[in-house]
């Protein structure tokens, strides 16, 4: 895992504090931190929000995408009443419509908070397979949440978010989907999902930890924005 460590009230520092393992090293950024001048993005976006959310909280995230050129898609859905292993089927038919939408080869997918691990859950269950470029997870609790315990009411999805439940566990030691690039935004005041568990497998992501922003800032961070736009790649697809 690369852990680049960066502060949003000074994010263009010269240099930014990296840390691989148990070594610190001073370097350049690694990001891009603006949008790319690369024409329209051929592989479409699909965002999955968190828990108590609904598709308005990536208003400011989706203008910047389709400002870009991207075709944009976020999904709605209740988390009570339901499973992260249901959630995932759902997101799962979601990327499944935006690739004959679309006629793309794959998508990118960014989840928020719950919305990362739905997506690394359906990553896990083999149905996504090849059918995603790169993952952006933001402040995505993959080593549990305290808070968890405390919601009323419990259902099976807050139950999954509670540290070193059946489901973390599978995911943690779920292999790294093949193909997947995986970038995780982390806060470094996160209290809901505290930055030390915001990674799912540590050997297959690049992780950025934002200081001085907690767990519902990140988004609303331009410069994050702008870094998660800058981290989707364009591809265009060869003629047939």
């Amino acid at each position: 895992m690369r852990l680049i460590r960066i502060n949003a009230r000074n994010w263009n520092a010269p240099a930014l504090r990296q840390e691989q393992g148990d070594q610190a090293i001073q370097g350049p950024p690694v990001l891009k931190l603006t949008p790319a001048a690369t024409g329209p993005t051929a592989r479409p976006v699909l965002l999955v929000h968190g828990l108590g959310c609904t598709t308005s909280g990536w208003f400011t995230l989706a203008s910047a995408l389709r400002a870009r050129g991207a075709t944009v898609a976020a999904i709605s859905y209740r988390p009570l009443g339901t499973s992260v292993e249901q959630l995932a089927v759902l997101v799962a038919g979601k990327v499944a419509e935006l690739l004959a939408e679309t006629g793309a080869d794959k998508v990118h997918l960014v989840g928020r908070s719950l919305g990362g691990v739905v997506i690394a859950q359906a990553l896990a269950d083999g149905s996504l397979n090849g059918k995603v470029d790169t993952v952006v997870s933001v402040a995505a609790p993959f080593g549990g949440t305290p808070w968890a315990a405390r919601l009323v009411p419990v259902g099976a999805t807050v139950r999954s978010l509670r540290e070193a439940s059946p489901l973390l566990r599978r995911l943690a030691l779920a292999p790294a989907p093949d193909g997947v690039r995986w970038l995780a935004f982390t806060a470094t005041l996160d209290m809901i999902g505290p930055r030390r568990r915001s990674g799912p497998a540590p050997a297959r992501m690049q992780t950025v930890a934002v200081e001085g922003v907690g767990h519902i800032g990140l988004l609303l961070n331009s410069q994050v924005v702008n870094s998660i736009v800058a981290a989707l790649p364009a591809h265009e697809q060869a003629a047939a």
